[in-house]
């Protein structure tokens, strides 16, 4: 019997100690997904497919290097990225994956994603002068609704500024956007009236695409097609219901298809702009502050950990010690608190101050079942209670409403 008890006790503190100092080794390929651009198309034709293919790959690394800065970079600071070659931006590249391949003898068609090495990219950037911004927001979703002779349309085939939304999420912005299905379901939660006026289903419709966050837009069409009027609103968790405004005209030849198309894109680059700006990592300036997590069991400290990871602004996370029900640690960032919340929030994490004025990490969107490890005493329940197999162990240190308007250029 006291065999089995040291067993689970041991067991118990390898998983923690494990877990503490496991969690800064797997975080690396999660934040590397900050450096990763899809689906840039490259066409190239020469001589021969072989050669053609060696062009259109060497056209890729270019381009895909200019949209990586341009997801991770301020516009304001796009001009201090160094303009790279193929053979430079080779130099930063993890590896690459094709799609959507076709050749003929001499021509080749792809869409390439590229994974760049993280620590090297970054360093480049910073060396650069460029400020930077890497934390991913959560999904934002799309609510297009065109305004039309007194009234609204959102699901209607006729609604031209739905289309001219459509392939949006396709971008590669530190801010994903997603686009409602329109199927039975989506209509049967909410229409236009319902989402202008922020009903329940509307929060019903984001929760199905796993948005915290909608982006209202409405579009008056005008003289026959020749001009638009758009207004839109962000609100949600995130959104701090920053307005947006915009009048676009026809430009000569253009069609009022292609002219929503452009006005989608200005509207998508003041959000992508916006989070960024919110989001600057700040260089050489770091700090620190102590975390209590409170814990109801070892799934929610491996909970925990797996939220943590990739976490931009968190340089570094010592364990001070854990016990059966809380896990305390000092947390080494850049920025300042509310950048770090606003980062951690999109790993469904909380960081809020308790009633005893000390920083508090709180898990959000529990899942319902949570798998993997389970505590020492949920295997044996019949334990006396006086014979705790934990109660308390120190670990040394280990490195583990609606705001104000904005105009928006087109």
């Amino acid at each position: 019997m006291r065999f089995r008890r040291f067993f689970y006790k041991t067991a118990f503190l390898t998983t923690f100690f494990g877990l503490a100092t496991g969690l800064w080794h797997s975080s690396a390929s999660a934040a590397n997904e900050v450096y990763t651009v899809r689906d840039i198309p490259v066409d190239a034709t020469a001589n021969s497919v072989i050669e053609a293919k060696k062009n259109a790959l060497s056209q890729g690394y270019e381009k895909a290097f200019r949209a990586l800065a341009h997801k991770l970079v301020p516009e304001h600071d796009h001009a201090k990225v160094p303009k790279l070659n193929s053979n430079d931006a080779l130099n930063y590249v993890l590896d690459i994956s094709l799609s959507a391949e076709k050749s003929s003898s001499v021509r080749y068609i792809a869409n390439m994603t590229v994974r760049f090495k993280e620590s090297q990219t970054r360093a480049l950037l910073r060396n650069s002068g460029a400020a930077i911004a890497e934390t991913v927001s959560k999904p934002v979703l799309i609510i297009p609704i065109e305004k039309r002779a007194g009234s609204n349309l959102l699901w209607e085939d006729s609604n031209q500024w739905r289309t001219a939304w459509g392939g949006v999420g396709a971008n590669n912005g530190l801010v994903p956007l997603t686009m409602p299905l329109g199927d039975l379901d989506d209509l049967s939660l909410v229409d236009a009236k319902g989402a202008l006026a922020g009903s329940e289903g509307l929060w019903k419709l984001a929760a199905k695409y796993g948005s915290s966050d909608v982006f209202l837009s409405v579009a008056e069409i005008n003289n026959d097609g020749a001009t638009a009027k758009v207004s839109a609103v962000r609100v949600g968790r995130f959104g701090e219901g920053r307005r947006y405004q915009l009048n676009v005209n026809k430009s000569e030849g253009e069609t009022t298809q292609k002219m929503l198309r452009r006005a989608v894109r200005s509207l998508d680059n003041s959000l992508q702009h916006d989070w960024k700006q919110a989001n600057l990592l700040q260089f050489g300036v770091e700090r620190w502050i102590q975390v209590e997590v409170p814990i109801s069991g070892l799934q929610d400290w491996v909970l925990v950990n797996n939220r943590l990871e990739g976490v931009p602004a968190i340089n570094k996370v010592k364990t001070r010690s854990i016990n059966r029900t809380q896990v305390n640690l000092d947390v080494y960032f850049a920025g300042d608190e509310r950048q770090l919340s606003l980062a951690l929030a999109q790993k469904d994490l909380a960081l809020v101050l308790n009633q005893r004025s000390i920083w508090e990490l709180q898990i959000l969107n529990r899942p319902k079942v949570q798998q993997g490890l389970t505590l020492p005493s949920q295997i044996n329940q019949d334990l006396p209670p006086e014979e705790t197999v934990v109660d308390e162990v120190i670990v040394p240190e280990q490195e583990i409403n609606l705001g104000s308007e904005e105009e928006v250029s087109e």
